[in-house]
């Protein structure tokens, strides 16, 4: 069955994708957040100095 014949509710085929991709790479996201979380308190850091 193709992604045209699945019915998702009101939701396209386009935001289903979109919806899974973002969880397949949530750990990857989250990392890169934390990352750039932890420059920018070191950054801030050195300002108040």
């Amino acid at each position: 069955m193709g992604a045209s014949k699945i019915s998702f509710g009101r939701l396209s085929p386009a935001q289903v994708h979109a919806a899974l991709a973002y969880y397949y790479t949530k750990t990857e996201i989250d990392a890169d957040l934390e990352a750039e979380e932890r420059e920018y308190n070191a950054l801030a850091e050195q300002s108040r100095r």
